[in-house]
């Protein structure tokens, strides 16, 4: 069995996807690395570029430190955001509710 860690894009929130196949096919010609596996009895491929793959290995105690490594910095960093979009969040509640306030203050004087 190989053990991935490949980057993801696009949620800030997730970062990495980590999966396990039982085989990969790959060349020094290609930038994608063809990964082999089988869904209900019916072999898929799926198609990763080789930058987006930040460990690739059979060494199953070398993923399992690896992925908590990652584990522990996104979520020390997640607390932090989560923290913040709090903050955020009533900062925009304050700025509206004054907001409203001064288009009341504004309607009655004129």
């Amino acid at each position: 069995m190989y053990y991935v860690i490949q980057r993801h894009q696009g949620d800030p929130k997730k970062h990495y996807l980590a999966y396990s196949v039982p085989k990969y096919i790959s060349s020094d010609n290609s930038q994608n690395i063809i990964f082999e596996f089988q869904h209900n009895g019916v072999v898929k491929r799926k198609w990763a570029p080789k930058e987006e793959i930040i460990l690739l290995t059979d060494d199953q105690k070398l993923f399992q430190e690896t992925l908590q490594k990652l584990e522990t910095l996104k979520s020390s960093h997640l607390e932090k955001i989560d923290a913040a979009e709090t903050q955020l969040n009533h900062e925009i509640s304050s700025m509206l509710n004054a907001m409203q306030s001064a288009f009341k203050t504004i309607k009655k004087n004129t």
